[in-house]
Order: structure tokens, then C-alpha cells, then sequence
């Protein structure tokens, strides 16, 4: 990911097939997926969180941590760690609470991309964990604004 330019794309293809399949596990059907507006929905849902989080996880290492990188490779981080989400569909087997299952598949996304973090922006850990939670925070706020919106 570190050396490689092309594994921007690489990373869009994760979530994409990623969206795919969540929205197969949360009930959509595949002759749902046929149509085009269902289908286009989904992927630009996956899209907006990937870009939304990997821009808020470089603004806070970049601006508030002081550490380094740019914005492709977080792009790559958090494509690559976009796949974990799945553990939604794997917790709905272990838990019957809904938000303990999404929270499990959160804490693996945010590992993975906490992991990558501190290696391309050479701050430690903890810093890192605080930075791939403080995006995952943006991304819930900022949608919770634009989910609130009504054009009429």
C-alpha cells in the first residue's frame, strides 16, 4: 500500500464488494441490487464514508497530532480496513444485541486503520487509536447533519 499508486483503486473495488455484501446481510435482495438507483444508492453511501472518514483521519493527524502521510495513503488504510465491517454480519451470529454487533465490527475497522496510521505518520499508538476514533466520530456526526437535512 505504502509503495504502490494504483492501490487507491484497489482499496475503492474493497468497498465497494464490501457494500455489496452488507447490503445483501441487511436485507436487500439481489434482484434488488439489479436495479440501478439501489445499487448506485448503496455505492455512493460506502463512498461518502470512505472519504469522509479518511479525510477526517488525515485532518486530525495532520492538523491536531502533527504527523505525516497524505491524503492517498489514508484513502488506502481505510479502503483496505473497509472489508472488517463484515464483522457485522458474523457478530449478528455471536450477539443478539444490534449495537454490541456493530460495535464490534467498529473496534476491528478502527485497529486496522490505527495500525496503518501509526506507521505512515509516525506517531504511536495511542495517538493513532485516538485519530481512527476521532474519524469514526466525524463520520457519525457529519452524517447525522446531512441525514437531517430535508430538500424539498
Amino acid at each position: 500500500m505504502d509503495f504502490n499508486d494504483r492501490a487507491t483503486g484497489d482499496a475503492a473495488i474493497l468497498v465497494a464488494i464490501t457494500q455489496v455484501l452488507l447490503a445483501i446481510a441487511t436485507g436487500v435482495s439481489l434482484l434488488g441490487l439489479l436495479n440501478p438507483v439501489t445499487l448506485i444508492r448503496i455505492m455512493i453511501a460506502g463512498l461518502v464514508f470512505w472519504l469522509i472518514y479518511s479525510g477526517a483521519t488525515y485532518a486530525i493527524v495532520r492538523f491536531v497530532l502533527e504527523g505525516s502521510g497524505t491524503y492517498p495513503f489514508y484513502l488506502r488504510v481505510s479502503g483496505f480496513a473497509y472489508p472488517t465491517l463484515l464483522m457485522v454480519i458474523f457478530g449478528n451470529f455471536l450477539f443478539d444485541n444490534f449495537a454490541l454487533i456493530l460495535l464490534v465490527g467498529a473496534a476491528l475497522f478502527i485497529v486496522v486503520v490505527a495500525t496503518g496510521v501509526s506507521y505512515v505518520a509516525d506517531i504511536d499508538r495511542v495517538k493513532a487509536y485516538g485519530a481512527a476514533i476521532g474519524g469514526y466520530v466525524a463520520v457519525v456526526v457529519i452524517q447525522s447533519i446531512l441525514g437531517s437535512l430535508r430538500i424539498f
